[in-house]
This record gives structure tokens, C-alpha cells and sequence, in this order.
């Protein structure tokens, strides 16, 4: 017990200090979803401390959960379909169990990085991708759509391209001061809305509806499980929802390969 009140603490040490800008009492359901996730992921890195040994396998873990548990919100067996909802709504827990376990074992590496980010990636898309699946449930003649709208959403996700050139141009410096200022550049362009103006604070507020935030997700979520518990017609909502999912990830999409090729003729 002693071991576990160690883990538990520093989770809630390292993550709301991490963290501290969007975890607080100005978000609530930020703050209940955190520490939701702090409570769980400290107790599987508890139970399985003697098991498990690989933050990048705990990583895997967090990929398969959240791939299986979007694709069960389509099945019709109601168990199935709550499990879905289970696994999609903690998903997070392995998320936020992999970093711990890579410091305490002192395995963190650029590939566990890289594992973290695109296991977020694709857990988002699996999840988006079958959100829109279920909403053309309700319209059998869109269905033929389908296809076409997952290859969007696929390749609006996973933007290799603009990374490829984001990844160049980080590491063509020749001087480790050169390297940093463009780092901080890049970290004030992507992450600092507020000082943005015109077209571009738009842009943000635009990337910012239905993003991969659990907040989002956990929206998203709830939408499905009111359409599918209660006695309300949601079809319409739904589908409007799809086309703002679909919208938005061809805007961020062609949004990011415009700033990577403009990153990388300024380079």
C-alpha cells in the first residue's frame, strides 16, 4: 500500500504541475477527467508493477483500447456498446501510465515519444472514423460515402508529409543556438492562440471546436450514448457533427502542409 500511495503521488505531482495551465478549477470537467485518470492510471501501474516492464507495451496498450473500443460503439449488442463507451472514456489511463513507468524504469526514449504522439493519433481517428459510421447508420443512402470520408479523416490525421518537413527543418540546424530558436518559434506559432490575429485567431478558435481533448471526445460520446439509450431522434445532430468532424480535419490538414512548406522555404 505504501508503494501504491508513491505512484499516486507522483502522478498527481508531475501531471497537475505538467499540466497546470489547463488542469484547474477555471476547466472543472478538465480537472474531474484529470484526476480521474491519475486515480486509474495509478492503480494499474500499481497492480501491475511486477508485470509489466515496458512503458512503449503500455503505450501499445493505450493504442489497442482505444481502437476497439471506437469500433464497438458500432455494435448492436448493447453490452458491447457500453463496453465501447468504457474503453473509449479511459482510454486516457494508459496515456497517462506510460511516461510514469518510462521514469521509473528509466526507459524514456525518442521512440516512446514518437509511440505516445501517434497513439494519440490514431486513436482519435479510430474513434472520429467510427463516430461518422454510426451517424450514417441513420442515412443507409450516404452510406456509400463512408469510404471516401474515412480516407479524409485518415490522411487529415496522419499528416506524415508536413511531419516529415516540421522534422527536416528541426534538425537541418547547424548550431545547437539556431536549433532553439526555431523551436521556440515553432512552440509560439502552434501553441500560443492568443497572440494571433485575423485569419489565423480564427484558424485557432476554428481547430479548437470538437479537437482531441477528452472534453471533446467525452461531447462526443454522450451525443452517442443519448441516441442510443434514450428515446430521442439524434440523426440530424449527428450528421451535422460528422460534416464538422470531416470539415475540420481537411482545414487543419491543408492548414498544417501550408505551414510546413512555408517553415521549410524559410529554413
Amino acid at each position: 500500500m505504501e508503494q501504491y500511495k508513491k505512484i499516486r503521488s507522483e502522478l498527481y505531482r508531475v501531471q497537475l504541475t505538467r499540466w497546470a495551465d489547463l488542469i484547474n478549477i477555471k476547466s472543472p470537467y478538465t480537472l474531474v477527467k484529470a484526476v480521474y485518470y491519475i486515480e486509474t492510471a495509478s492503480l494499474f501501474l500499481y497492480t501491475t508493477q511486477k508485470i509489466i516492464k515496458s512503458p512503449n507495451f503500455v503505450t501499445f496498450l493505450y493504442m489497442i483500447v482505444g481502437v476497439i473500443g471506437a469500433f464497438l460503439l458500432n455494435s448492436k449488442d448493447v453490452d458491447l456498446f457500453f463496453l465501447g463507451v468504457f474503453m473509449v472514456f479511459t482510454k486516457g489511463t494508459f496515456d497517462w501510465a506510460d511516461g510514469p513507468l518510462a521514469r521509473r524504469l528509466n526507459k524514456t526514449s525518442f521512440l516512446g515519444h514518437a509511440l505516445d504522439v501517434y497513439g494519440a493519433y490514431i486513436t482519435d481517428m479510430a474513434f472520429r472514423i467510427s463516430f461518422v459510421y454510426y451517424a450514417l447508420g441513420h442515412y443507409p443512402d450516404l452510406m456509400f460515402l463512408f469510404p471516401m470520408i474515412a480516407f479524409v479523416l485518415l490522411i487529415g490525421k496522419l499528416n506524415w508529409f508536413s511531419d516529415i518537413l516540421y522534422y527536416q527543418k528541426s534538425t537541418e540546424s547547424t548550431s545547437d543556438k539556431d536549433k532553439v530558436s526555431r523551436d521556440n518559434k515553432l512552440k509560439e506559432d502552434l501553441k500560443d492562440p492568443e497572440n494571433a490575429t485575423g485569419i489565423v485567431k480564427w484558424y485557432y478558435r476554428y481547430e479548437a471546436l470538437l479537437d482531441a481533448r477528452a472534453r471533446s471526445i467525452d461531447f462526443l460520446l454522450l451525443v452517442l450514448l443519448v441516441d442510443f439509450v434514450l428515446d430521442y431522434d439524434l440523426s440530424i445532430l449527428l450528421l451535422f457533427l460528422s460534416m464538422l468532424i470531416v470539415l475540420r480535419s481537411v482545414v487543419t490538414y491543408a492548414a498544417g502542409v501550408y505551414y510546413a512548406f512555408n517553415a521549410y522555404k524559410e529554413g
